[in-house]
């Protein structure tokens, strides 16, 4: 399936429409109407999400016999030093990145807050990001896709959802009818997102995690990797477990379990 690029406040990708308010997207299955020739593609981020990002993306174009100019943005100058192919892509650091008029963003930070405050950083000095939709991921006709979002591969999101800026909905994820999803949140690999739930700003979900219908998950929680969100959740606080419950012995350096349990 061919990669494409498009743009526009509704558009027509995968036999579907949604509307659409970031001003770029891949996708595939329409022509390039791309208003702005891009010079460059920076991806935000190259850590282990960053690479998959390349791979769905640029290597796809890069794969379809086309020559775009590819990098990576990263604070961490040796990220890339075990993989020869892709360390030549590192362009410098995103607290030094100047934005070029031809160049445009995908941001593959996973973690909500780091996310938004590179997000934000970003966006105040100039920058433009993109959105990205995977050919097998599945929308209905009336999502609203916000600015920055990654949606990967096998994705499901169902009727009436909203999608805020920077949501990254990672493999297998599902967002459920009547859902809202917040600025800067992640869905991690197979969270299940069910109907008329809210996810404030900043929502992390580990791998497998479950919120039940018309749940409200306040901003900058934390929901381990399988557990089942089965109650209303306060701003700022992990749950963990089936039912989940909130703990607090959890510390930064215990994100693995949250992510993978």
């Amino acid at each position: 399936m061919t990669m494409q690029i498009f743009t526009g406040d509704v558009e027509r990708f995968c036999g579907q429409q949604a509307s659409i308010r970031s001003s770029t997207i891949l996708g595939s299955g329409v022509a390039v109407r791309s208003p702005t020739t891009v010079e460059r593609w920076l991806i935000v981020g190259a850590g282990g999400f960053g690479r998959e990002v390349y791979s769905w993306t640029l290597g796809q174009l890069h794969a379809a016999g086309t020559n775009p100019r590819v990098g990576f943005l990263d604070d961490d100058a040796t990220v890339l030093d075990k993989f020869p192919e892709l360390k030549r892509l590192w362009v410098g650091r995103i607290s030094d990145y100047e934005p070029q008029s031809g160049d445009r963003l995908l941001m593959a930070i996973g973690d909500p807050s780091a996310k938004l405050a590179v997000a934000e950083q970003l966006t105040a000095r100039g920058g433009r990001f993109v959105s990205y939709i995977h050919p097998t991921a599945v929308l209905a006709s009336d999502v609203q896709v916000g600015v920055g979002v990654i949606i990967c591969p096998s994705v499901v999101i169902c009727c009436n959802v909203r999608l805020g800026d920077f949501v990254l909905m990672n493999v297998g994820a599902l967002a459920g009818h009547d859902s809202m999803i917040g600025d800067g949140c992640t869905l991690s690999p197979h969270a299940d997102v069910t109907g008329q739930v809210v996810l404030e700003r900043g929502v992390f979900l580990g791998c497998r995690a479950v919120i039940l219908p018309k749940i409200h998950v306040g901003e900058f929680s934390r929901v381990g990797a399988g557990s089942v969100v089965i109650s209303q959740v306060k701003p700022r606080v992990t749950m963990m477990g089936v039912p989940a419950k909130r703990i607090d012995w959890l510390q930064k350096d215990d994100d693995e379990q949250l992510q993978a349990g």
